[in-house]
């Protein structure tokens, strides 16, 4: 009879576990320098999550960088990221993110919202650069502003298990 209960005792857990493995993430879930957030799609009860990290300056600690990664949509495949900077900047500012002096990538502000005081800019993250994005501890994403440099460090501390979690 012992034996029987441990064994459902242990069934039920390893049921528990499976359930869990296999479940999204709670919004606000952290994975070290990355949290989950997760919304409902309207009419529907999917789930669909992403994570996000946000930069801030030292000085001032106002956020210069928030930076979202996961899918665009449910059921898509490709993982993006989405750099979002809280300020006006122009059209054809162009957008870095460098893992190392000799290993980065340009890509452009997508739009602005006038409304909001902020532009995008995406960058899909295709095999090398979810490598690298997984290999590294730390990028820097960074744009001109006339001849200043604006930059801002996107720790990758956590990233791989945020992405595991939010499959």
């Amino acid at each position: 009879m012992k034996n029987i209960t441990l064994l459902t005792l242990l069934m039920s857990t390893l049921m528990m576990l499976n359930q869990s493995a296999t479940a999204t993430p709670k919004s606000g879930t952290v994975f070290k320098d990355w949290v989950a957030v997760c919304q409902t799609i309207p009419n529907t009860k999917q789930q669909h999550c992403h994570i996000q990290q946000t930069s801030s300056d030292r000085k001032t600690k106002k956020p210069v960088l928030h930076t979202l990664v996961g899918k665009l949509a449910a059921g898509k495949k490709q993982l993006v990221a989405i750099f979002v900077v809280p300020k006006l900047i122009g059209s054809k500012t162009k957008l870095r993110l460098a893992f190392s002096p000799k290993a980065y990538i340009d890509f452009p502000i997508e739009s602005c919202d006038k409304k909001r005081k902020e532009c995008y800019g995406g960058l899909p993250l295709e095999k090398d650069i979810l490598k690298a994005f997984k290999k590294s501890k730390v990028a820097v994403f960074s744009y001109k502003q006339g001849k200043k440099t604006i930059a801002a460090p996107v720790s990758m501390m956590g990233i791989s298990a945020g992405l595991n979690a939010i499959k």
